[in-house]
């Protein structure tokens, strides 16, 4: 992929009419940025929701606070110039790693000195591969948890065919798999597979009431305040020598887009995160000191049809006529100015271009999707369910609305029915839905892998899996394209595994938008990566 393409700065005289006099400033992912300044808040927005716990393995794998208070054994490289998708590897618990011949087992040797938050129940203890033996148990649900009825964990794709966890001694940890897995060095730097202290577990029972990790930033309990804000404050035992730069980070609960759009105004925020189209020239014409970075998004907008007993989408003449009536082009002026690039369901940006997707995708008929339905027994229209939860931007609840009216102009009448975040997850993972739109990055982290093999294969229904989706030969190119160590190789079969999903109609994919963040010109330091979410974890102010 191009870097050009998939991630640049611009000054806003470029990239919003009507804004002429705004001042061309220097970004921070033009060049090499100043020396860092010590100390200073910063306020971000908290995912237009709040979390439902701080688990990584369950819920809180979407939570908005793992990143800064955890490490990982790897983590990737980011800063000036470096792509908004590149995948370059560097160490982060782990100093070195090797990966055996056969590509079964991976041995990492830890960096030494690293120690937890000196916070109860951990209290500074040293990290040691004891620990990532335990983490890696945890989220597979194996050893000393394969009895203990746990919640299925949602990690438990990122380490499939784990045959054994080892620490060799108390700075080298082994894992070793069935069979070659291609993904995990991969997985290794995965915001959602941080290293978790067994102590907390032992007490509580979850992670999902504490969090004390090895990370820059420590929740600060008593300065939080659900619903409202989650303090994270800087972990003063951070074995990483100078860093991190500020003192505290402000995660605020802002559900509303014009509330937090008032407050990137008024500067009681720092940065504005995630824009779409229209939500990034309202921003930037309030603020027009403001620097914009803009990217495409790699996971593209989706709809999941699920197959759960019961449902019309278990029809493929149903799943087809949807993909036929819906207006890719349409959708792509509507969210994205005109400016998406078309997409293949489970594939993520650069997999195909977009010549072979417009060649692969069904094409707009509504004739078409009228006779398939008359087919299937619905010659007098049929009704699916649409559940979102109300936490959902402005912006995503307009194309949920434009699916809603193309889709109607072929006899689909779409239910979108909004409740409450926990409900309408519980729904999805019981593949209580007609449709289920993704408009994020979820759950693309770190390698295409990750939204194919948890989301499609027939293993993971119930946790990943959440279309109940069930075809054997699915699931053996998902299980090819892992055990494949040769990158091209790998790459073809990953192709053939979304063109699978085209010709089943699984999935209907629809554009890569473009997104934008703003922040003020004071944050030094931004630099954005799609696997390294938190990209001001390492930002410093100069005001």
């Amino acid at each position: 992929m191009s870097g050009s393409r998939w991630m640049f700065l611009l000054p806003l005289t470029l990239l919003v009419s009507g804004c002429a006099s705004v001042a061309v400033l220097p970004g921070p992912q033009s060049g090499q940025d100043a020396q860092p300044v010590y100390g200073g808040v910063f306020n971000a927005v908290a995912y237009r929701g709040d979390t439902t716990d701080w688990d990584p393995n369950f819920e809180g794998r979407a939570s908005f606070g793992t990143l800064a208070a955890y490490n990982r054994l790897l983590s990737v490289e980011v800063g000036p110039n470096v792509e908004y998708t590149a995948m370059t590897l560097k160490p982060e618990l782990a100093e070195r790693w090797e990966v055996s011949p056969d590509g079964k087992t991976l041995t990492f040797s830890l960096r030494k000195g690293v120690k937890f938050a000196n916070l109860p129940p951990v209290n500074g203890r040293e990290f040691t591969a004891a620990d990532v033996k335990w983490t890696a148990e945890y989220y597979t649900r194996s050893a000393e948890f394969k009895d203990k009825k746990l919640a299925p964990s949602r990690n438990a794709f990122m380490y499939e065919g784990l045959d054994r966890a080892e620490a060799l001694d108390p700075y080298t940890a082994r894992l070793s798999f069935k069979e070659p897995y291609a993904p995990f060095l991969s997985y290794a730097a995965s915001s959602w597979n941080p290293m978790v202290a067994r102590e907390i577990f032992d007490e509580d029972g979850s992670h999902k009431d504490r969090m004390v990790g090895t990370g820059p930033y420590q929740l600060d309990p008593q300065a939080s305040q659900r619903g409202t804000r989650w303090v994270f404050k800087k972990n003063p035992t951070y074995w990483e020598a100078g860093k991190p730069y500020l003192d505290e980070i402000r995660n605020l609960v802002i559900i509303d887009d014009g509330t937090a759009q008032a407050a990137f105004q008024t500067k009681q925020l720092d940065v504005h995160r995630e824009l779409k189209s229209q939500g990034f020239k309202e921003g930037a014409r309030a603020v027009p000191s403001a620097v914009a970075f803009k990217y495409f998004q790699p996971h593209a907008l989706n709809l999941r049809l699920s197959q759960a007993q019961g449902q019309p989408t278990t029809d493929s003449r149903v799943r087809r006529a949807v993909n036929h009536a819906l207006d890719r082009d349409e959708i792509s002026k509507v969210y994205a100015d005109g400016e998406g690039v078309w997409a293949l369901p489970g594939a993520m940006a650069g997999l195909f271009t977009e010549a072979e997707a417009k060649q692969l995708t069904p094409k707009y008929d509504l004739q078409e999707a009228r006779r398939l339905l008359a087919e299937a027994g619905y010659a007098s229209g049929l009704t699916l369910e649409l559940p979102i939860d109300d936490g959902r931007s402005q912006d995503e609840k307009t194309v949920y609305q434009l699916y809603q009216a193309q889709l109607k102009r072929a006899g689909i009448n779409v239910d979108i029915k909004v409740m409450d975040r926990t409900q309408q997850t519980q729904k999805r993972r019981a593949g209580d839905f007609g449709l289920d739109p993704t408009t994020g990055l979820s759950p693309l982290e770190a390698d295409n892998d990750s939204i194919l093999f948890g989301e499609f294969h027939s293993k993971f229904h119930g946790t990943s899996n959440n279309a109940k989706i069930s075809d054997p030969e699915l699931d053996r190119l998902l299980e090819a394209q892992r055990r494949e160590m040769q990158p091209e190789k790998r790459r073809e079969l990953l192709r053939n595994t979304v063109k699978r999903l085209v010709d089943q109609t699984w999935y209907v994919g629809l554009i890569y938008p473009p997104q934008w963040d703003l922040i003020h010109p004071h944050v030094k330091n931004y630099h954005m990566h799609f696997s390294n979410r938190y990209s001001y974890l390492w930002t410093w102010q100069q005001k």
